[in-house]
């Protein structure tokens, strides 16, 4: 099932106690160039025990044939198309929208490149129907590349803010997963390749900023739950896979990406305070993100990261001198999705 359609914001009307199914929960997978990956990832789904639970693919205007072999192998999977590539968030707000829409009680996005254990979303919606004032629930993930020793690598167990906000405090983050029972934990952020939202909540708060195209959406979006009084969670139960090398990072080139990864930090900080302070703390994180690069012996990321640093000074010497803003979109645009104006 297919609709192609143009991007327009979410529906801010509430649904009544009786429309709304209290275990509803659509999965929105925002896909680009997904390939066997998102097969996968289907097929993983499809595996899930979950009994109340639709999937919807929001296309990015893929090439590829993907979305073409997902409506032929999987006739219960709805497609929505974008008519271009209009960036992770937007994608996911166009299903959280439909969700919104259909009365749903809880959103799951996930990534293409992921894999979800068969009890994943059960588990994850049944710690929030205990749990009302969650806004926000993640499981715990793994690498799909695992350790040398064949164990399993942790990837995110639960993640807290430091001084700087885009510099994540990750325990564990890169090493063996102890596979040990571990209760639900309150974090700072649950990161958007496996993220359950409550409906309510993102009637409350909004949903992705479509400032940014990709990167850090999801840590504004917990962020703004948290100041709105919602709760977010990591259930460690609930286990997805990540692969970090899907079609869609090898579509584009590592420089792009750095390119957006910073400019969404500046569009981050900025939200959230004065342009002065925004560039300090972009260039405080931009610090703090080469050393760990340079500790790990990342130094090709490292010269992308410092070629997009400069791009990124550039830009910011031709928004200061035609008087522009740092954001890349109008006021206009994030109100239609609910985002709320931060006061600087």
């Amino acid at each position: 099932m297919s609709e192609e359609s143009t991007l327009s914001p979410v529906s801010a009307c509430p649904a009544t106690a009786a429309e709304v199914d209290p275990s509803s929960v659509t999965v929105v997978i925002p896909a680009y160039q997904g390939g066997d990956r998102l097969l996968d990832c289907i097929r993983s789904l499809q595996a899930s025990t979950s009994k109340s639970m639709k999937i919807l693919i929001v296309d990015n205007a893929s090439t590829d044939g993907s979305i073409e072999k997902a409506e032929d192998l999987f006739a219960a999977v709805e497609v929505q198309r974008n008519p271009e590539n209009a960036g992770f968030g937007a994608a996911c707000n166009r299903g959280i929208e439909i969700a919104m829409q259909r009365h749903d009680s809880f959103v799951l996005l996930i990534n293409q490149d992921t894999t979800v254990a068969p009890e994943m979303i059960e588990r994850l919606v049944t710690f929030a129907d205990h749990s009302p004032q969650a806004g926000v629930v993640g499981p715990k993930t793994l690498s799909t590349l695992p350790m040398p020793n064949g164990s399993p690598r942790l990837l995110y167990g639960g993640a807290w803010r430091t001084w700087l906000p885009l510099w994540q405090r990750i325990p564990d983050s890169g090493l063996e997963d102890s596979n040990k029972q571990q209760p639900p934990i309150q974090v700072d952020y649950v990161w958007g390749h496996g993220m359950l939202l409550r409906v309510a909540a993102l009637r409350n708060v909004g949903s992705f900023d479509p400032g940014f195209f990709m990167y850090y959406e999801d840590i504004d979006l917990c962020t703004r739950m948290i100041q709105a009084g919602w709760q977010v969670w990591c259930v460690p139960d609930a286990v997805i896979w990540h692969d970090m090398n899907d079609g869609a990072r090898a579509s584009k080139s590592e420089s792009w990406r750095w390119e957006q990864k910073v400019e969404s930090m500046l569009h981050f900080y900025h939200q959230r305070s004065s342009l002065p302070k925004a560039i300090f703390l972009t260039f405080a994180t931009i610090g703090r993100e080469s050393i760990s690069l340079a500790r790990h012996r990342h130094f090709s990321a490292l010269i992308h990261l410092f070629s997009a640093t400069i791009k990124l000074r550039a830009s910011l010497l031709r928004r200061c001198f035609d008087g522009k803003r740092s954001s890349f979109v109008t006021s206009q645009a994030q109100a239609a999705y609910g985002v709320p104006k931060q006061k600087h």
